[in-house]
Formats: C-alpha cells, sequence, structure tokens
C-alpha cells in the first residue's frame, strides 16, 4: 500500500514525534510510505525507509501550496493521503477531495483547542469530507461526534517506542548542574495560547510553596513564546536559583532527564493524548496531573495525584507529598509504567493499517 502523509513542519512537536513513530514502522510492515511536509525544525527526525518530499512554499498561505500537492499526488499515485495539522488538514483534505483518493483526517486534541474562528470553522468543514477522521483520544472523538455525528470515526492512541525508552538511561543535559535535591520536572511547549494553556504561570508560582517545605530544583524543558515572561516572573519570585530552562532538547535527553527526576508536572487545561506524560510513565517518572478528561483517560488514582491546575496550594501540595513520601510514589509510577504496555508503536501501526485496508 501507498501511504502519502501531509504534515507542514518536520520538527520536534507532538504530531510531527507521531509520525516518525509510524511512518517507518509502516515501512518495517511492507508499505511504501512517503512524507511531504513544508519546512524542518532543529532536528528532523530519523525516518528509515520513509520517502520525502519537501515542499517549497513562501509561507504557510501560499497559493501556490494546493497545486505543488495535487501535483505531488499525481506523481506518488497514493493508495491514502493521511493529514497531520491544519494546513495540511484542509489543504491536503482539499487535493484529497479532488484526485478521489481516500483520505484520513487525524484529530491530535478535544474541544477546547478550537474556539470558533474561521481557521477552525474551515477545518471543520474540509473535515466533513474525510474517509475516516482517526482522533488520538475520546476527547477528540467526542468533539467531531458533536460536528459530524454519522461520520466514520475512530480512536487510536498515540504509540510511544517502548524498547528506546527501556534502554535510556538516567542522565542529566548538558549545563545543568549535577544536584542531590529532587528534580521537579515539566517538558512541552512555553505557552499560554489558544493552541495550548500548559498554566506555567500557576506552576511557577505553586512552587514558591513547594520552596517553603522542600528544596528542589525545577527544570522547564522545551521552547515557546512565554519563556521570557516566565523568566522574568522566575526572578520576580525569589526562584532565579532554583527554576533552569533548557530549552529544545532531543528526545533520548529527555526520557533521560525523565529517569533523573523526583516528580513530573502536567497542569494542562486540556489535552489530547498527551505525549510527554505518556513518556514520563514509561520513564517510571511519578506524577501530579492537572484534574482533566485528558489524563483520567491514560490514568487513575492509583497512578498520580490530580489537581485543579488553578489551585496554586493544591499544586504545591501535591508536589510535596509526591517528593516526602517517596514508597507511595514508586508504587503510582510503576502502576503508571504498567500502563504503557499497551501503547507500543507496532500496536498503533497495525491499528492504522487496518483502516487503511478498510478504506482501499
Amino acid at each position: 500500500m501507498r501511504i502519502l502523509n501531509l504534515i507542514p513542519q518536520l520538527s520536534c512537536g507532538g504530531a510531527e514525534r507521531q509520525l516518525s513513530y509510524l511512518a517507518p514502522e509502516l515501512v518495517r510492515m511492507g508499505h511504501d510510505v512517503h512524507i511531504a511536509y513544508c519546512g524542518q525544525g532543529p532536528q528532523k527526525p530519523e525516518l528509515p525507509g520513509v520517502l520525502l518530499h519537501q515542499i517549497k512554499a513562501r509561507s504557510n498561505y501560499d497559493p501556490c501550496l494546493l497545486w505543488k500537492i495535487i501535483r505531488l499526488t499525481r506523481f506518488i499515485k497514493p493508495d491514502i493521503i493521511h493529514t497531520w495539522i491544519l494546513q495540511m488538514d484542509v489543504l491536503g483534505g482539499i487535493a484529497a477531495r479532488l484526485k478521489g483518493i481516500p483520505w484520513i483526517f487525524r484529530e491530535p486534541s478535544s474541544a477546547m483547542a478550537y474556539p470558533p474562528t474561521w481557521k477552525n470553522r474551515l477545518r471543520v468543514r474540509v473535515g466533513s469530507g474525510a474517509s475516516d477522521i482517526v482522533s488520538n483520544s475520546r476527547g477528540g472523538d467526542a468533539y467531531w461526534k458533536t460536528q459530524l455525528p454519522y461520520s466514520r470515526r475512530y480512536v487510536i492512541p498515540n504509540g510511544l517506542p517502548l524498547h528506546e525508552i527501556d534502554r535510556t538511561v538516567a542522565a542529566l543535559p548538558l549545563g545543568l548542574a549535577k544536584t542531590e535535591v529532587p528534580i521537579v520536572l515539566y517538558v512541552g511547549r512555553l505557552t499560554s495560547d489558544v493552541s495550548a494553556t500548559k498554566n506555567l504561570t500557576a506552576f511557577l508560582e505553586s512552587l514558591v510553596y513547594v520552596k517553603q517545605q522542600q528544596r528542589v530544583q525545577v527544570v522547564l524543558c522545551g521552547k515557546g513564546p512565554q519563556r521570557a515572561e516566565l523568566e522574568l516572573l522566575r526572578h520576580k519570585l525569589g526562584l532565579a536559583a532554583d527554576v533552569h530552562f533548557t530549552g529544545y532538547l532531543p528526545v533520548a535527553a529527555v526520557w533521560a532527564l525523565m529517569k533523573k527526576a523526583s516528580v513530573f508536572v502536567s497542569l494542562s487545561a486540556y489535552e489530547g493524548c498527551p505525549n510527554t506524560v505518556m513518556e514520563a510513565m514509561a520513564c517510571g517518572c511519578p506524577l501530579v496531573v492537572s484534574d482533566i478528561p485528558a489524563h483520567h483517560e491514560i490514568l487513575d488514582e492509583s497512578c498520580a495525584r490530580f489537581v485543579d491546575p488553578s489551585n496554586i496550594q493544591q499544586t504545591a501540595d501535591a508536589v510535596v507529598q509526591t517528593l516526602c513520601n517517596a514508597d507511595i510514589s514508586k508504587g503510582h509510577a510503576l502502576s503508571a509504567k504498567q500502563k504503557t504496555q499497551e501503547w507500543s508503536v507496532a500496536k498503533m501501526a497495525r491499528d492504522y493499517e487496518k483502516i487503511y485496508k478498510e478504506l482501499v
């Protein structure tokens, strides 16, 4: 089967990460897999056996992009088109419909990610013509059920390269000084905009209360538009010596850091299928997470501590309890790690292959 994936960037985001797992696995299963993209981030993922096609575009709104995608489909002659992220959901979806090619529309988030903007309304309108809509969470499927109740919908959770994660050795990244105090870790985009509300201001404010009871080293790993604001807040709160920003790290370095950390914190207001939380689970890192449906879909009280992300004191208490009750926290982490065995990349690829075959 010849599969053409369309994605705006080959970079370090969650959707890009999942495609970098799925595409080589489909190649190993005997499929002819192509990825078309416009740009790439600081570290292009390894994609053994996958054929790459860079589409040159002046911007995300280049009017020639649609024509270039159509021309590429004529050249590749795919059996399936699989689109990833809004730009390609729209342009790739239009191209698939014009060429009469079965089209998989992937939903990576949930309803809160889509305020009623013209872009999101266009995405729904174009997505209504997809052959199948595949969400990575029940929240994403519920969103499309309200939009298209009679569409063909499936849920396939994100996959994890479990063997690679297990082989990773705990280590601190270069530039981060060794310490004997516990590490409190956040990994993800540094943002509070409509694309992702991570509640990082509340996270830093909660650390003031944590510091009153427990010495910690706090690490925020990732990049995003909120970094400068968070660095200023760190100084304002008197946390300059305690809070460290690493910027972007390769995924193997992130896993090594997760294995060093004493607690992983995610206070997102909403998620789809949260990659970094799942990776922390696979790394055996204790968790403090926001009390939202996406986290409850993959965790329960035997695996993590849940908090109201707007309640700073409750968040601080949960972090301190995790650090001070090592046996309970290790039990939670072990239970969480056991859940990850259901999320192999091979299983994810088999689930997608089944849908592809049904369409072809």
